[in-house]
């Protein structure tokens, strides 16, 4: 096995754990993973797996280090080349991509945070820094072949970090309720990924070592990954992924900043299920209309992410109101702008980006 990790698994015992578990199976430690995957570190990685004679990938960490398994996968199935077999997608259309030729190196992921769900999605991003734009992936052979849900592995994640994943694994949940494609399986995986989330997020941040909170996230995470993958996500991950590209800030920062202005603009489409969501965050409809009803859920969710330890704005991570524009406009060619529960005009984009700048 290569194992895969970023520093903060490199500094704990984390790490000693898993050699101790591989044994005489270990064959190196690529200790590099960074946030957003950048393209050259994934090159790095493939070298050395291909000198350590390793056969089989294991990531340890959370989305970043997970998605180096896979993007290492991506070209050792295509011969190093990424460009090719990322998706594509134009304005209302829908997502095209060439599949893998290969079949790819066996992965077994140990998530360490509080939300990526790379571990079970078919999905995979990583940045180009010159460009600042994300290459996005989808092959069902990216799925790892195993992962491995501990808690005990949890509790060295730092709480801004925690926060941050756990509100992408939030975010994923939510625009799972209100996808132009969901269904009651997906609807049901979501609800109960977000009454996990609600308790046990805060709880991991104030109290890392609680290990029922991290097993409740760990769950919520797995649960809003199965959903997501199911029904899809929309604008607050097409959001992301364009702002991440240029800013590079953590997934689950943006997700959390845009979760809420999104919700009051797309909520009411799902009309009495925004009711099942209130519930589900802990508030009570009082027999007020549906639309009530989901705009005071985003109001929890809005109160929710101002008790985490996370930028609340746009611009608190870089984002210059001159940008918002450009964001906008890259965010109509983000493939997942296909699974709106209904349309949005660039404008809308524009003003939701400004709402949360």
């Amino acid at each position: 096995a290569m194992v895969i990790c970023g520093s903060t698994v490199a500094r704990s015992d984390m790490l000693p754990k898993v050699k101790a578990g591989l044994g005489d199976k270990l064959a190196v430690v690529f200790a590099q993973a960074a946030s957003h995957t950048p393209i050259e570190m994934v090159k790095r990685g493939l070298d050395i797996y291909r000198d350590s004679g390793a056969d089989v990938l294991v990531t340890v960490g959370g989305g970043s280090a997970i998605d180096t398994g896979k993007a290492i996968a991506v070209m050792l199935a295509t011969g190093g080349d990424l460009t090719r077999y990322a998706i594509r997608y134009a304005p209302g259309g829908e997502m095209e991509r060439h599949p893998l030729p290969a079949r790819t190196v066996p992965h077994i992921a140990v998530p360490t945070t509080a939300g990526s769900a790379s571990d079970v999605m078919p999905t995979a991003a990583c940045r180009d820094p010159e460009s600042r734009r994300k290459l996005l992936f989808w092959d069902d052979a990216l799925t790892p072949a195993v992962t491995v849900l501990d808690p005990e592995m949890a509790v060295h994640t730092p709480p801004v970090l925690t926060a941050a994943t756990g509100m992408t694994a939030m975010a994923r949940a939510v625009e799972s309720l209100y996808s132009g494609r969901r269904h009651p399986i997906s609807t049901g995986l979501a609800l109960h990924a977000v009454r996990l989330l609600r308790d046990g997020l805060p709880r991991s941040v104030e109290a890392p070592c609680d290990l029922e909170a991290r097993s409740a996230c760990q769950m919520a995470a797995t649960m809003s990954g199965m959903a997501a993958i199911n029904a899809m996500v929309s604008v607050v991950h097409a959001i992301g992924h364009i702002v991440g590209g240029r800013h590079a800030p953590q997934h689950g920062i943006s997700h959390a900043i845009l979760l809420a202005p999104a919700m009051r603009q797309l909520l009411p489409v799902i009309g009495v299920e925004q009711t099942l969501l209130l519930e589900a965050l802990g508030g009570t409809s009082r027999g007020r209309t549906p639309d009530q009803d989901g705009a005071e859920a985003a109001d929890l969710i809005a109160s929710f992410v101002g008790g985490l330890p996370l930028p609340h704005r746009l611009r608190d991570v870089g984002v210059a109101e001159t940008e918002l524009s450009e964001i906008a406009h890259q965010t109509m060619s983000d493939y997942m702008m296909a699974t709106l529960p209904r349309p949005m005009c660039e404008a809308e984009v524009l003003a939701l980006l400004s709402s949360a700048w």
